[in-house]
Formats: structure tokens, C-alpha cells, sequence
């Protein structure tokens, strides 16, 4: 077993997955810290990522699952990976996003205390092109996170300890990374903060944000996070 697994949700994402994942792939390779596996769930239509995990194998401890339910939903997959996850610690990791540099594990891993801590969030900073940085973000909490005002960033951002993990609520999109959120702050209290630049969020038009909601959506996730039972 190892002490933490990187849970990363694959799709095509329009063609890029595989780009994104083998660039993420390369950075996890040179990591400092080594007792760490890595568990993808894949909701791709075609073998292409699991081709490339096939590729990785004598670089990294890849766990490869296809997942066939609920293809579309980012929580879906997150789930299934996070099913799968056998590490002390999960580490979530989008498939367009990656570790800043290579002691970014190392650095979770120094200061989540496995005794006190239940999950703990990190800075980070955006790219477009996986080269160019810009607008570094720093997180905090906020006690209307849940319906919109993300004052933490996306969950690439975010480690839990594995015993009981809350699973996302399939059933939201746009609202699916602050909804939970707000149910690890209601169950765990406060999160670890970590103000070191940890990831990096890669943004374009690949993101479902730019390309699945829309405001229909929002108002009907809005309605059913404010009526959902804490």
C-alpha cells in the first residue's frame, strides 16, 4: 500500500486528454517524493489513454480503470478513482491540470498531519499553454462557497485523507467542486491551508466550463444545492 494515490479522471477533452495526461505524466515521473501510486478512470470512448498509461508503467505505478457510468460527469469519474484509491492519502488531479514542480507531493505529504488533518488545500497558479504562469491563487473558506463564490479553486487543489472519503454528488456540474466543499467543511470542520503554489490549472476552451453550462444549469444546480439537506 502505498502512503498517497493521485486520483485522475480521464476523457478525450476534445482531443487534448492524451496530450494533457502525458505532460502531467512527465512531472509526476520526476516527483521527490516516490511512495505514491497513481489511479485513473476513464470515461474515454476510444483506448488512447489507456494506451498511454500502458506507455507510463515503468515510470509510474498506474492503476488503470475504465469507467462506463454516468460518461459526461466529472464527479462519475472522480468517484470511481477515488473507489479505487488504496493510499493513506487522496490527492485529486484533473487530467488537464499538473503539479507545479517536482516536489509537490512532497510538500502534501510534509504537511498533512495523518493524525489531525482530514483534507487540506493548496495555492496555485493557471497556465494556458503548460509553460506561461499567471494569477496565482491562494485559497481560503467561505461560508457561501457552496453556491458559487469558489474561493478555493478546483479540486486539483485538494487532498483528503482516505478512511470514509465523501463521495462528489453526481447529480450537479457547474456546482460539483464548492457543493463538496462545503460538506467536507461541515463534516471536518476548517481545511489544512498550504499558501505554496502547488498546481497548476490549465485553462481553454477543453474546460467544461466553457462548454457544458449554462444558465439553466446554474439556476437549476443553484435551486437544488440550496434545498439539499446538510
Amino acid at each position: 500500500m502505498n502512503l498517497l494515490s493521485v486520483c485522475i479522471p480521464t476523457y478525450e477533452m476534445k482531443g487534448l486528454g492524451v496530450e494533457f495526461l502525458k505532460y502531467s505524466f512527465d512531472i509526476l515521473s520526476k516527483q521527490t517524493f516516490k511512495d505514491f501510486d497513481v489511479i485513473i478512470s476513464d470515461h474515454s470512448k476510444d483506448d488512447f489513454i489507456e494506451k498511454l498509461c500502458n506507455e507510463y508503467k515503468n515510470k509510474l505505478d498506474i492503476h488503470y480503470y475504465k469507467n462506463t457510468k454516468n460518461i459526461g460527469k466529472s464527479s462519475s469519474n472522480i468517484n470511481n478513482a477515488i473507489i479505487h484509491a488504496t493510499g493513506k492519502l487522496i490527492k485529486i488531479l484533473f487530467q488537464d491540470d499538473f503539479l507545479f514542480n517536482e516536489k509537490s507531493l512532497e510538500e502534501i505529504v510534509k504537511n498533512f498531519d495523518l493524525e489531525k488533518d482530514k483534507w487540506l488545500i493548496t495555492a496555485c497558479i493557471h497556465s494556458k499553454d503548460g509553460i506561461n504562469f499567471f494569477k496565482p491563487f491562494y485559497p481560503k473558506y467561505n461560508n457561501k462557497i457552496h453556491l458559487g463564490n469558489n474561493t478555493i479553486s478546483s479540486p486539483s487543489v485538494l487532498t483528503i485523507l482516505n478512511k470514509n472519503p465523501l463521495p462528489f454528488d453526481e447529480n450537479l456540474i457547474w456546482l460539483m467542486d464548492v457543493e463538496y466543499y462545503k460538506r467536507c467543511y461541515n463534516k471536518f470542520g476548517n481545511p489544512k491551508i498550504v499558501n505554496e503554489i502547488n498546481v497548476v490549472n490549465r485553462i481553454g476552451e477543453h474546460q467544461v466550463t466553457n462548454s457544458k453550462i449554462n444558465i439553466l444549469i446554474k439556476i437549476k444546480e443553484t435551486f437544488y444545492t440550496l434545498l439539499k439537506k446538510k
